[in-house]
């Protein structure tokens, strides 16, 4: 007797068994209360948050996410456009999604920057920028027309912050090196803050953005008659005189290392259009005497709060070495 198999049933028994046999499936009990009761615990979780419990309170509110997803989201966006949102960047971080993070960055810029697009925001807001990038894009999209906004000194502040700090991810760079040439005289206070920090990678950071937005001048290349030193030809008398204009993290008066010495290559000949590298140079403005006929001089950042000096052999052929006698600008 042949057997009839309902096809709905068939095809639900079949995708079932394509299902790998390691995968996991997640069971959702009932929701432990109502939305009503879950809101007002979710409010009394917000309304207790501090540095000292701020992982408690995390996991808490996690452990409901499963249920009170839409509850939460309310809760955080409508929180942060009150006063009373002082403590919420504790949480904001672990709990946001993305439509969190567009509501809170849009009502920042938008609505209210002179008390939510401060600097004391800027992290939590260029957190949530970084993770969900559409809600960086009227941020975006305001500071890349024309003309530039006129913003107050603290939202200007805040905005260079998070352009500063952002990952060299996606178009971030790009959009940075467009929109803060247009916030010199803000930008440039805020990297030489940056320079003198303890955090070496903060300060080298903002060696690197002062070159990339050209905020400290090249170095200067001029020519003055010294005296011959001792075992060089009368034709190497001609010495340039370069002043150093890298980060400012340094001066004469606070640099306690030596004032003078002669840097020396080592190794074999330097080729022509070859380079020779002397690293770990303390970020202070420096005289330089070296033969100008045979090598170019440039300063650049080094590692953490240094400089390189790098000379390269523009004479015709091989140089058997380099030689530069430097001294403290000012010292």
């Amino acid at each position: 007797m042949m057997t009839l198999r309902r096809p709905g049933l068939l095809a639900a028994a079949l995708a079932f068994a394509a299902v790998p046999a390691h995968a996991q499936f997640k069971e959702i009990k009932a929701a432990p209360f109502s939305a009503a009761t879950a809101r007002q615990k979710i409010r009394a979780q917000l309304d207790m948050a501090n540095p000292d419990n701020r992982t408690q309170v995390v996991n808490t509110i996690s452990a409901w996410l499963d249920w009170y997803r839409d509850v939460l989201d309310e809760e955080l966006i409508a929180r942060w456009k009150t006063d009373s949102r002082a403590n919420l960047p504790l949480v904001i971080a672990p709990l946001a999604d993305a439509r969190v993070a567009r509501e809170i960055v849009l009502f920042s810029w938008r609505t209210d920057p002179q008390d939510a697009f401060v600097p004391d925001y800027a992290a939590m807001l260029g957190d949530l920028m970084e993770r969900y990038p559409d809600s960086s894009k009227p941020f975006l999209d305001d500071l890349n027309a024309s003309p530039a906004p006129q913003l107050s000194q603290p939202v200007a502040q805040t905005m260079c912050r998070i352009l500063l700090d952002m990952p060299d991810i996606g178009a971030w760079r790009k959009n940075a090196l467009q929109i803060l040439p247009r916030y010199r005289a803000v930008v440039d206070p805020i990297l030489k803050q940056d320079l003198v920090q303890p955090d070496q990678e903060k300060a080298y950071r903002a060696q690197r953005w002062r070159m990339s937005l050209g905020l400290d001048p090249p170095p200067t290349v001029t020519s003055r008659k010294l005296s011959p030193r001792p075992g060089l030809a009368s034709g190497d008398s001609q010495r340039p005189h370069i002043v150093g204009a890298q980060a400012d993290t340094m001066s004469a008066n606070t640099y306690t290392g030596p004032t003078s010495g002669t840097f020396e290559s080592t190794g074999g000949p330097i080729p022509q259009n070859g380079e020779y590298v002397f690293p770990n140079i303390p970020p202070v403005k420096l005289l330089l005497d070296f033969d100008t006929k045979h090598w170019e001089a440039r300063l650049a950042p080094g590692e953490g709060q240094t400089q390189v000096l790098v000379l390269r052999n523009i004479g015709k052929g091989p140089q058997k070495k380099c030689v530069v006698h430097w001294t403290i600008a000012g010292a």
